[in-house]
């Protein structure tokens, strides 16, 4: 009997694009969510018509209401949150418990969030419950890429990940949550790199370049902590250095919003939605083509006793495709019974990272890599 899977917030930017490539590539059914019905309806009905199906529905629910999630999970096997609901992720946690259902969600970072998911480890455990957090490209993708290029060399010792997303903003439509949690991430982020055996904090100035290739040439990148990776230092104890750096937006929305915007924060937390503004109308207003997003990691280390380097790329001129694909991708593997069934895992850290790449290249995504005997870029 084919799975059905609820996807919460499935008509808005990336959700949509979940379900899309679900239908392509799946036979599960879809159940559509989130507090619009008339769009949730809609979109159901505009995908059932490209696809010639009747697999899609609409439905309303606010993750808010305990008592209308735990009806909804009822009737499906998974919940995918691609929604802005980050103040209610024990709610739709403790629903999928209360009803037995797995879970993946692929919201933005926080540390709330997966502190939520943690003191529920054990409850997720007993049930025999999978569920995945951190799902997309960053987070998401950034310990696969390490573990596919790790078994190229007998000592990986240096990992170096970085991201460039270069968007036409204004084409893109988002809900007042999204900002508030997308202002939120970058209050509550951390300049962190593992080196010489330890996680250390750096600043916001302690930029690195990075060049992302002819297209969009060299960019200085600020490093950004992200929690999937603190535990690859174990797994690869040959690693001496690893980190994630990541490029600015523009120049305005860089060097001078985003410093007001943290000033701002400092003083009173009750201006978000002033700040959340501020950032939408930079976005909107100053970002210029060429268009496009790359996650890239550059990997050092020895093979035969001699130094090497090897290149990865992922690229894709919309971000919310790059994000879509790796989630989907997961789902593939989930759904051929390959992935664990209990527990709490990261998405980066479950995923066989060979059969990922290849999907998510399937799936539309440009992979390349480069190999080279020097140290030389």
């Amino acid at each position: 009997m084919n799975k059905t899977f609820l996807i919460l917030g499935g008509y808005g930017n990336a959700g949509r694009l979940i379900a899309e490539l679900l239908l392509q590539e799946t036979p599960v059914q879809l159940v559509l969510a989130g507090r619009n019905l008339e769009q949730a309806q809609r979109q159901a009905q505009l995908l059932n018509q490209k696809f010639n199906t009747h697999r899609v529905a609409g439905v309303y629910l606010d993750a808010a209401d305990l008592a209308s999630l735990k009806a909804a999970f009822a009737q499906v096997d998974l919940v995918v949150v691609a929604s802005s609901t980050r103040n209610y992720v024990e709610n739709i946690a403790q629903a999928a418990l209360i009803t037995g259902i797995d879970y993946l969600d692929l919201q933005l970072s926080s540390a709330h969030k997966i502190q939520v998911l943690e003191t529920l480890r054990k409850d997720i455990e007993q049930a025999g419950l999978c569920f995945i957090t951190e799902g997309g490209f960053h987070p998401g993708l950034l310990s696969t890429l390490i573990r596919y290029v790790a078994p190229e060399f007998d000592h990986l010792e240096t990992a170096q990940l970085a991201s460039l997303i270069q968007t036409n903003w204004q084409t893109l439509s988002f809900s007042p949550a999204t900002l508030t949690e997308f202002v939120q991430e970058i209050t509550e982020a951390k300049p962190m790199i593992f080196k010489e055996g330890d996680w250390i904090q750096l600043d916001w100035n302690s930029y690195q370049p990075f060049h992302f290739g002819n297209t969009f040439g060299q960019r200085h990148c600020v490093p950004l902590f992200m929690e999937e990776l603190r535990e690859l230092p174990q797994t690869i104890p040959s690693l001496k250095e690893l980190g994630f750096f990541i490029a600015g937006f523009n120049w305005v929305t860089d060097y001078l919003i985003l410093p007001l915007s943290l000033a701002l924060l400092k003083f009173s937390p009750s201006v978000t939605p002033l700040v959340s503004s501020l950032f939408q109308w930079g976005l909107n207003t100053f970002s210029k083509p060429p268009y496009g997003v790359i996650l890239m990691l550059i990997a050092q280390g020895q093979k035969d006793n001699k130094p090497i380097t090897m290149q990865l790329q992922l690229l894709h001129w919309d971000a919310y495709l790059l994000t879509a694909a790796p989630v989907v991708a997961c789902l593939l593997q989930y759904l051929e019974g390959t992935l664990p069934k209990s527990g709490l895992w990261y998405q980066s850290n479950v995923v066989d990272p060979k059969r990922m790449l290849s999907d998510i290249e399937g799936l539309g995504v440009r992979f390349e890599i480069r190999k080279m005997t020097d140290l030389g870029l």
